[in-house]
């Protein structure tokens, strides 16, 4: 059953490599229905900056087409080769993690294992980043910083409730 959200957060410093990136992924991906505002990644971390450049943007993008839970690590591997084709001189010049938000929380796909991590397959782990509650998002221990700011939580409201009515509509 499809019915949770596909997002895929983007970190970038040229917008030509984000513009062209965005572009592979609604090819297989689908449409862009959701953007969040733009927030400087580089005040909360350097950690990026000599790979990608310096002044790392950070965005989250919705797509429109709701997936099921099957298989998720495959759209992490989907955006490994996404970055890797706009690779120079073997760094990336953007950094894409998809996830998924469910109506009872966000999850994040990386290549990164840590405690809190599950492994899914071919090296890809799945993390809960936050949960939503009626009173709004509670993130966890571990939820990054730049996942804590006011864009996120807009941006993944947003999600959550379109989310939401869509599972009022009857399959």
């Amino acid at each position: 059953m499809k019915n949770v959200l596909l997002f895929c957060g983007l970190l970038y410093s040229d917008r030509k490599y984000r513009n062209n990136a965005v572009s592979e992924l609604t090819d297989v991906f689908s449409d862009i229905m959701f953007y969040s505002d733009t927030l400087s990644f580089s005040a909360f971390s350097k950690y990026y900056d000599e790979e990608i450049g310096h002044d790392v943007i950070r965005e989250w993008i919705a797509f429109s087409h709701l997936i099921d839970r099957e298989n998720l690590y495959e759209n992490k591997i989907i955006t490994n080769e996404i970055e890797n084709k706009f690779r120079i001189h073997n760094l990336r010049k953007i950094n894409m993690d998809p996830g998924i938000v469910t109506l009872s929380s966000m999850q994040l796909l990386t290549t990164k294992d840590y405690a809190h991590r599950i492994y899914l397959s071919d090296g890809i782990f799945m993390e809960t980043t936050f949960l939503f509650k009626k009173d709004g998002i509670h993130t966890l221990e571990w939820t990054y910083p730049d996942y804590k700011t006011n864009i996120s939580r807009d941006f993944f409201i947003k999600c959550r409730n379109f989310l939401k009515n869509v599972n009022k509509i009857p399959q």
